[in-house]
Protein backbone atom coordinates (compact mmCIF):
# COMPACT_ATOMS: atom_id res chain seq x y z
CA UNK A 1 0.00 0.00 0.00
CA UNK A 2 2.12 2.85 -1.28
CA UNK A 3 0.04 4.54 -3.99
CA UNK A 4 -3.20 6.00 -2.60
CA UNK A 5 -5.85 7.84 -4.63
CA UNK A 6 -8.04 10.26 -2.67
CA UNK A 7 -11.63 11.00 -3.77
CA UNK A 8 -13.34 13.89 -1.95
CA UNK A 9 -17.00 14.91 -1.90
CA UNK A 10 -17.37 18.69 -2.06
CA UNK A 11 -20.98 18.52 -0.90
CA UNK A 12 -19.96 16.75 2.33
CA UNK A 13 -16.56 18.39 2.73
CA UNK A 14 -17.39 21.85 1.44
CA UNK A 15 -14.09 23.50 2.34
CA UNK A 16 -12.08 20.30 1.71
CA UNK A 17 -10.44 20.65 5.13
CA UNK A 18 -11.08 17.01 6.01
CA UNK A 19 -9.68 15.86 2.68
CA UNK A 20 -6.58 17.99 3.22
CA UNK A 21 -6.09 16.42 6.66
CA UNK A 22 -6.26 12.96 5.11
CA UNK A 23 -3.68 13.90 2.47
CA UNK A 24 -1.39 15.22 5.21
CA UNK A 25 -1.76 11.99 7.19
CA UNK A 26 -1.00 9.88 4.12
CA UNK A 27 2.09 11.98 3.41
CA UNK A 28 3.20 11.30 6.97
CA UNK A 29 3.25 7.60 6.15
CA UNK A 30 5.30 8.25 3.03
CA UNK A 31 2.49 7.37 0.64
CA UNK A 32 2.33 8.57 -2.93
CA UNK A 33 -0.97 10.45 -3.10
CA UNK A 34 -3.04 10.88 -6.26
CA UNK A 35 -5.71 13.61 -6.52
CA UNK A 36 -7.91 14.68 -9.42
CA UNK A 37 -6.55 17.50 -11.56
CA UNK A 38 -9.55 19.74 -10.79
CA UNK A 39 -8.44 19.95 -7.14
CA UNK A 40 -4.90 21.10 -7.90
CA UNK A 41 -5.48 24.63 -6.58
CA UNK A 42 -7.59 23.48 -3.61
CA UNK A 43 -5.64 20.53 -2.22
CA UNK A 44 -1.88 20.64 -1.67
CA UNK A 45 0.65 17.93 -0.98
CA UNK A 46 -0.44 15.38 -3.56
CA UNK A 47 2.32 13.60 -5.44
CA UNK A 48 0.37 13.69 -8.71
CA UNK A 49 -2.77 15.31 -10.10
CA UNK A 50 -4.59 13.67 -12.98
CA UNK A 51 -7.82 12.19 -14.30
CA UNK A 52 -9.70 9.40 -12.53
CA UNK A 53 -8.61 6.73 -15.02
CA UNK A 54 -4.92 7.54 -14.48
CA UNK A 55 -5.33 7.49 -10.72
CA UNK A 56 -7.09 4.14 -10.72
CA UNK A 57 -4.51 2.62 -13.03
CA UNK A 58 -1.68 3.15 -10.57
CA UNK A 59 -3.39 3.23 -7.16
CA UNK A 60 -3.04 0.42 -4.62
CA UNK A 61 -6.04 1.69 -2.64
CA UNK A 62 -8.73 4.33 -2.88
CA UNK A 63 -9.65 6.62 0.01
CA UNK A 64 -13.19 7.95 -0.47
CA UNK A 65 -14.54 10.76 1.71
CA UNK A 66 -18.28 11.35 1.83
CA UNK A 67 -21.07 8.87 2.37
CA UNK A 68 -22.31 5.67 0.82
CA UNK A 69 -23.38 7.61 -2.28
CA UNK A 70 -19.81 8.72 -2.92
CA UNK A 71 -18.58 5.14 -2.65
CA UNK A 72 -21.36 3.90 -4.93
CA UNK A 73 -20.36 6.45 -7.57
CA UNK A 74 -16.76 5.30 -7.75
CA UNK A 75 -17.29 1.58 -7.00
CA UNK A 76 -17.88 0.46 -10.62
CA UNK A 77 -14.63 2.04 -11.81
CA UNK A 78 -12.67 0.79 -8.80
CA UNK A 79 -14.07 -2.72 -9.30
CA UNK A 80 -12.90 -2.85 -12.92
CA UNK A 81 -9.35 -2.11 -11.72
CA UNK A 82 -9.67 -4.35 -8.64
CA UNK A 83 -8.77 -1.52 -6.27
CA UNK A 84 -9.86 -1.80 -2.61
CA UNK A 85 -11.71 1.15 -1.06
CA UNK A 86 -11.31 2.84 2.30
CA UNK A 87 -14.49 4.74 3.10
CA UNK A 88 -14.52 7.73 5.48
CA UNK A 89 -18.07 8.67 6.42
CA UNK A 90 -18.87 12.38 6.30
CA UNK A 91 -22.58 11.73 5.87
CA UNK A 92 -25.26 10.29 8.13
CA UNK A 93 -26.06 6.55 8.06
CA UNK A 94 -23.29 5.03 5.96
CA UNK A 95 -22.92 1.23 5.88
CA UNK A 96 -20.14 1.12 3.28
CA UNK A 97 -17.76 3.60 4.92
CA UNK A 98 -15.63 1.95 7.59
CA UNK A 99 -14.59 4.94 9.70
CA UNK A 100 -16.05 8.27 10.74
CA UNK A 101 -14.77 11.79 10.17
CA UNK A 102 -11.48 12.47 11.96
CA UNK A 103 -10.68 8.82 12.69
CA UNK A 104 -7.27 8.27 11.12
CA UNK A 105 -6.40 5.09 13.02
CA UNK A 106 -7.32 3.05 9.97
CA UNK A 107 -4.25 4.38 8.15
CA UNK A 108 -1.90 3.03 10.81
CA UNK A 109 -3.51 -0.37 10.34
CA UNK A 110 -3.54 0.02 6.57
CA UNK A 111 0.19 0.63 6.30
CA UNK A 112 1.02 -2.06 8.87
CA UNK A 113 -1.13 -4.62 7.07
CA UNK A 114 -3.55 -5.03 10.00
CA UNK A 115 -6.77 -5.03 8.00
CA UNK A 116 -9.09 -7.26 6.00
CA UNK A 117 -10.65 -6.88 2.56
CA UNK A 118 -14.28 -7.77 1.94
CA UNK A 119 -15.13 -8.80 -1.61
CA UNK A 120 -18.72 -7.74 -2.33
CA UNK A 121 -20.91 -9.10 -5.11
CA UNK A 122 -21.99 -6.65 -7.79
CA UNK A 123 -24.73 -7.03 -10.40
CA UNK A 124 -24.96 -6.36 -14.11
CA UNK A 125 -28.21 -4.88 -15.43
CA UNK A 126 -28.77 -5.28 -19.16
CA UNK A 127 -31.67 -3.83 -21.13
CA UNK A 128 -33.00 -6.40 -23.62
CA UNK A 129 -35.35 -5.63 -26.52
CA UNK A 130 -36.65 -8.41 -28.75
CA UNK A 131 -33.75 -10.63 -27.76
CA UNK A 132 -31.09 -8.00 -28.48
CA UNK A 133 -29.02 -6.73 -25.56
CA UNK A 134 -28.61 -2.98 -25.30
CA UNK A 135 -27.41 -0.69 -22.52
CA UNK A 136 -25.53 -2.41 -19.69
CA UNK A 137 -24.91 -1.07 -16.20
CA UNK A 138 -22.89 -2.17 -13.17
CA UNK A 139 -24.31 -1.77 -9.66
CA UNK A 140 -23.09 -2.43 -6.14
CA UNK A 141 -26.32 -1.77 -4.23
CA UNK A 142 -29.39 -2.18 -6.39
CA UNK A 143 -31.31 -1.94 -9.62
CA UNK A 144 -34.72 -0.29 -9.27
CA UNK A 145 -37.61 0.02 -11.70
CA UNK A 146 -40.09 2.66 -10.61
CA UNK A 147 -42.89 4.85 -11.90
CA UNK A 148 -42.27 8.41 -12.98
CA UNK A 149 -44.43 11.40 -13.82
CA UNK A 150 -48.00 11.78 -12.63
CA UNK A 151 -48.67 8.04 -12.56
CA UNK A 152 -46.47 6.68 -9.80
CA UNK A 153 -47.79 3.11 -9.75
CA UNK A 154 -46.54 0.65 -12.36
CA UNK A 155 -47.24 -2.96 -13.27
CA UNK A 156 -44.21 -5.20 -13.63
CA UNK A 157 -43.55 -8.92 -13.56
CA UNK A 158 -40.46 -10.67 -12.23
CA UNK A 159 -38.94 -13.94 -13.39
CA UNK A 160 -36.07 -16.00 -11.99
CA UNK A 161 -34.27 -18.32 -14.42
CA UNK A 162 -37.24 -18.09 -16.78
CA UNK A 163 -39.90 -18.88 -14.17
CA UNK A 164 -42.36 -16.14 -13.27
CA UNK A 165 -42.35 -15.45 -9.53
CA UNK A 166 -45.04 -12.79 -9.51
CA UNK A 167 -46.60 -9.66 -10.95
CA UNK A 168 -46.66 -6.44 -8.97
CA UNK A 169 -48.85 -3.35 -9.01
CA UNK A 170 -46.55 -1.13 -7.01
CA UNK A 171 -44.52 2.05 -6.94
CA UNK A 172 -41.59 -0.02 -8.13
CA UNK A 173 -39.46 -3.12 -7.68
CA UNK A 174 -35.97 -3.32 -6.19
CA UNK A 175 -33.40 -5.99 -6.99
CA UNK A 176 -30.59 -5.56 -4.46
CA UNK A 177 -27.34 -7.29 -3.60
CA UNK A 178 -26.64 -8.38 -0.04
CA UNK A 179 -24.69 -5.14 0.43
CA UNK A 180 -27.63 -3.18 -0.97
CA UNK A 181 -30.11 -4.95 1.31
CA UNK A 182 -29.45 -2.32 3.99
CA UNK A 183 -30.29 0.54 1.61
CA UNK A 184 -33.52 1.16 -0.35
CA UNK A 185 -34.68 -2.46 -0.01
CA UNK A 186 -34.57 -2.21 3.79
CA UNK A 187 -36.61 1.00 3.71
CA UNK A 188 -39.18 -0.80 1.55
CA UNK A 189 -39.52 -3.61 4.09
CA UNK A 190 -36.93 -6.07 2.80
CA UNK A 191 -34.78 -8.31 4.96
CA UNK A 192 -31.17 -7.60 5.88
CA UNK A 193 -28.67 -9.94 4.22
CA UNK A 194 -25.12 -10.43 5.44
CA UNK A 195 -22.86 -8.55 2.98
CA UNK A 196 -20.63 -11.60 2.44
CA UNK A 197 -23.51 -13.50 0.80
CA UNK A 198 -23.69 -13.88 -2.96
CA UNK A 199 -27.43 -13.35 -3.17
CA UNK A 200 -30.09 -10.97 -4.45
CA UNK A 201 -33.27 -9.77 -2.78
CA UNK A 202 -36.29 -8.69 -4.83
CA UNK A 203 -38.44 -6.20 -2.90
CA UNK A 204 -41.63 -4.44 -4.08
CA UNK A 205 -42.07 -0.75 -3.23
CA UNK A 206 -45.49 0.03 -1.74
CA UNK A 207 -47.26 -2.91 -3.43
CA UNK A 208 -51.02 -2.62 -3.87
CA UNK A 209 -51.62 -6.02 -2.29
CA UNK A 210 -51.22 -7.77 1.06
CA UNK A 211 -49.51 -10.79 -0.52
CA UNK A 212 -46.36 -9.22 -1.98
CA UNK A 213 -43.22 -9.99 -0.02
CA UNK A 214 -39.47 -9.82 -0.57
CA UNK A 215 -37.88 -12.80 -2.27
CA UNK A 216 -34.25 -13.84 -1.79
CA UNK A 217 -32.58 -15.67 -4.68
CA UNK A 218 -29.14 -17.15 -5.29
CA UNK A 219 -26.45 -14.87 -6.65
CA UNK A 220 -26.04 -17.06 -9.74
CA UNK A 221 -29.72 -16.73 -10.66
CA UNK A 222 -30.90 -14.59 -13.57
CA UNK A 223 -33.64 -12.08 -12.78
CA UNK A 224 -35.85 -10.48 -15.44
CA UNK A 225 -38.02 -7.46 -14.71
CA UNK A 226 -40.63 -6.71 -17.40
CA UNK A 227 -43.34 -4.03 -17.74
CA UNK A 228 -46.76 -5.69 -17.54
CA UNK A 229 -50.29 -4.85 -18.63
CA UNK A 230 -52.12 -2.65 -17.96
CA UNK A 231 -49.30 -0.23 -18.74
CA UNK A 232 -49.77 2.73 -16.39
CA UNK A 233 -46.89 5.02 -17.33
CA UNK A 234 -43.14 5.29 -17.81
CA UNK A 235 -40.97 2.71 -16.06
CA UNK A 236 -37.72 4.39 -15.02
CA UNK A 237 -34.55 2.41 -14.39
CA UNK A 238 -32.32 3.48 -11.48
CA UNK A 239 -28.83 2.08 -10.98
CA UNK A 240 -27.52 2.68 -7.45
CA UNK A 241 -29.92 5.59 -7.12
CA UNK A 242 -29.14 7.25 -10.44
CA UNK A 243 -31.80 7.36 -13.18
CA UNK A 244 -30.36 5.74 -16.31
CA UNK A 245 -33.32 5.57 -18.68
CA UNK A 246 -36.87 4.41 -19.30
CA UNK A 247 -37.86 0.80 -19.91
CA UNK A 248 -40.17 0.50 -22.93
CA UNK A 249 -43.13 -1.88 -22.91
CA UNK A 250 -41.35 -4.31 -25.25
CA UNK A 251 -38.14 -4.34 -23.21
CA UNK A 252 -37.03 -6.06 -20.05
CA UNK A 253 -34.06 -5.67 -17.77
CA UNK A 254 -31.87 -8.70 -17.11
CA UNK A 255 -30.02 -8.74 -13.78
CA UNK A 256 -27.13 -11.14 -13.18
CA UNK A 257 -24.09 -11.47 -10.97
CA UNK A 258 -21.20 -9.45 -12.37
CA UNK A 259 -17.68 -10.71 -12.90
CA UNK A 260 -16.56 -7.57 -11.07
CA UNK A 261 -16.61 -7.23 -7.29
CA UNK A 262 -16.22 -4.24 -5.00
CA UNK A 263 -13.37 -4.65 -2.52
CA UNK A 264 -13.85 -2.79 0.77
CA UNK A 265 -11.06 -2.43 3.30
CA UNK A 266 -12.31 -2.99 6.84
CA UNK A 267 -10.79 -3.22 10.28
CA UNK A 268 -10.56 -6.76 11.62
CA UNK A 269 -12.38 -5.81 14.83
CA UNK A 270 -15.41 -4.26 13.06
CA UNK A 271 -18.18 -6.85 12.92
CA UNK A 272 -21.13 -6.40 10.53
CA UNK A 273 -23.67 -6.96 13.29
CA UNK A 274 -21.97 -4.35 15.47
CA UNK A 275 -22.27 -1.88 12.59
CA UNK A 276 -25.89 -2.89 11.96
CA UNK A 277 -26.82 -2.39 15.61
CA UNK A 278 -25.03 0.95 15.73
CA UNK A 279 -26.51 2.32 12.50
CA UNK A 280 -30.10 1.16 13.02
CA UNK A 281 -30.47 1.79 16.75
CA UNK A 282 -33.23 4.21 17.76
Amino acid sequence: MNNIAVIPNELRDTDLKETQKVINVLNGYGAKVFVEQRFRTKLVGASEYGIIEQMLKYADALVVLGGDGTILNIAPQAAVYGIPIVGINLGHLGFLAQVERGDYSIFEKLFSGDYAVTSCMMIDATVVKQGVEGAKFLALNDVVVTGSGKTKMINVSASVNGTNIGSYAADGLITATAVGSTAYSLSAGGAVLHPDLDAMIITPICPHTLRARSTVVHGNDEVWITPAEPYRGDVSVLIDGETRGVLENDEYIKITKSKYRTRLIKLDDRNFFDVLREKLSD
